[in-house]
């Protein structure tokens, strides 16, 4: 084979798995090459997480621009629906809010940004600094030009009541109402930036879900239960 580009091992070598090749430059105890691939393997990663974030934030735009706010929500909710509420499952079974928090932290991990977190007697607050789909897109000037995702102008649900609300981050609102609909109250409430994208958002987490303030209700509509 006169033209060939690759060698059969250098064809065996880019069909492994970036973990397996880090895993066995571990064994070999070769640290740089472990380094180098555990940098690649995290480009990798966050070259795909920002190809579906463009993706799913291009198509909730399509759908606010074509259809209107309305249906924009009735989708966002749909959506979420399909990932969170079985997240939250999995995340009840485990024994202790401990694990329980560790689990959501473990997911907000897969957007490759550091996290702070804080904790006092009655909640755990984290921040992604910066966040890392939301305002990443912000940041990275998405809202902007004339390919810019959608803002939506209105106060409403899906904005927590706030106007000129970037799309992408439409879907805390939703998590939190679905969450309230099916378990009574949410596991884990958003506090939104003052200035979305360059200031960062507040996830908190009360441990006791009795002391979830009732404005978290209000804002979606709603009223808070006497027993939570």
């Amino acid at each position: 084979m006169q033209d060939r580009l690759f060698s059969e091992a250098e064809l065996q070598e880019m069909g492994k798995r970036s973990v397996d090749r880090l895993t066995e430059a571990i064994e070999a105890g070769d640290s740089e090459k472990a380094k180098q691939i555990a940098k690649r393997m995290y480009n990798e990663f966050l070259s795909m997480h920002d190809l579906y974030r463009n993706w799913t934030t291009a198509t909730l735009s399509a759908i606010g621009k074509r259809f209107g706010d309305q249906v924009l929500d009735e989708v966002m909710t749909e959506g979420v629906k399909a990932w969170w509420l079985p997240n939250l499952e999995k995340m009840a079974e485990s024994s202790t809010l401990p694990q329980r928090i560790k689990m959501f932290v473990a997911g907000l991990r897969g957007h490759l940004q550091p996290m702070h977190i804080e904790e006092d007697e009655e909640k755990v607050v984290i921040q992604m600094r910066p966040c890392g789909s939301g305002g990443r897109l912000v940041l990275e000037g998405k809202y902007e030009g004339p390919n810019a995702f959608l803002t939506i102008e209105k106060p409403q649900r899906m904005t927590y009541n706030r106007a000129n609300f970037p799309v992408y981050c439409a879907h805390e609102p939703p998590m939190e109402m679905v969450d309230i609909e099916k378990n009574g109250s949410p596991f884990v409430v958003v506090e939104p930036a003052a200035v979305l994208g360059k200031e960062h958002c507040s996830f908190i987490i009360y441990k006791d879900k009795s002391k979830v303030p009732a404005k978290y209700y209000e804002r979606l509509g709603l009223k808070k239960p006497e027993n939570p």
